[in-house]
Formats: structure tokens, C-alpha cells, sequence
């Protein structure tokens, strides 16, 4: 590989690098501070704070419906045992209640309080937020032909990490 392209495969793995370590430190932070700016009830304002990035995508998921933790757990990525810690905390401050069918008494099923869907209402809209703005960035700065190229680049990059 000549000097040009290391210089600039290195730079692109440097700024990838550098995403992953914010996404991994703050990211979380960072939600939380939008989420409690967005939220009108002073309990649900305090409780974001003690709540992880994944009992929030809990809380959104269970938006559709009363899941079991594997089903939750396929739907947003993360292990079970994921879930599970993220489901105590959530039942703890009263976001979600846990059940068991008559029919299946092994079967732990989630669904949403009163308290869980107003927060997961405003975790939604964070996300709705973050999606409109960098849509409306990206589109003013590059040209969709632009846009093709680095999604193509970003997914041939991915399936070439997830063989390592």
C-alpha cells in the first residue's frame, strides 16, 4: 500500500476508533441529559439518571407490547443476561411489571407502567430528534451519491470486523 492510501486508511480507522470511544463513554450521559430535559415529572427526571442506555431500549421496545427477556433481548442485540439487570433496575423505580402466563409458569413477561411509557415516549422522540438532525446535516453537506458511497463503505467495513 502506498504512502497516500495508509495515511488516509489510518485516518479513517483513527475517526471510527474515536467514535466507538465516545459512543462507549458519554453516549449514555448524553441521553440521559436529553431525556431529563424533555421530561415534565420530577421522580422520572431523577430514576434516568440510576437507568442504563439498554433499559431505556427496553422500554422502547416494550412499547408494541408484554415480551419475555430473550424476545427483548433479540430485538435490541444485547444478552439476556443484559436484559435481566437492565429489567430489575426498571422494575425497582416502577417502569415495568413482570409477569407469568398460567399457561407457561418458566416464562418471565415485561410490559410497560404508566411511568415506563411516558418515558419511553420521550427516549423515542431523543432518538426521532438525533435522526432528523443528522439527516438534515449530512444532506446539506454531501450529495446523495456521496452518502451512497459512505454507507457502502461503512457496511463492507462492518462485515469485515464481524469476521474477526
Amino acid at each position: 500500500m502506498n504512502k497516500v492510501n495508509e495515511k488516509t486508511i489510518n485516518k479513517i480507522r483513527h475517526t471510527i476508533e474515536l467514535l466507538r470511544v465516545q459512543h462507549s463513554n458519554i453516549h449514555g450521559s448524553q441521553e440521559q441529559q436529553w431525556i431529563q430535559e424533555h421530561l415534565t415529572d420530577k421522580k422520572l427526571k431523577q430514576e434516568v439518571l440510576n437507568l442504563s442506555i439498554v433499559a431505556f431500549h427496553i422500554l422502547s421496545v416494550l412499547e408494541s407490547g408484554e415480551q419475555t427477556g430473550i424476545e427483548i433481548a433479540e430485538k435490541i442485540n444485547v444478552t439476556r443476561g443484559g436484559v435481566t439487570r437492565a429489567a430489575k433496575k426498571l422494575l425497582q423505580y416502577d417502569l415495568i411489571v413482570a409477569t407469568k402466563h398460567s399457561d407457561d409458569k418458566k416464562k418471565i413477561y415485561y410490559s410497560l407502567t404508566d411511568d415506563g411509557k411516558k418515558l419511553a415516549k420521550v427516549h423515542d422522540q431523543m432518538h426521532e430528534t438525533i435522526k432528523r438532525e443528522l439527516v438534515d446535516k449530512l444532506t446539506a453537506k454531501y450529495s446523495m451519491d456521496d452518502l451512497k458511497i459512505v454507507a457502502r463503505f461503512l457496511n463492507d467495513l462492518y462485515l469485515l470486523e464481524s469476521k474477526f
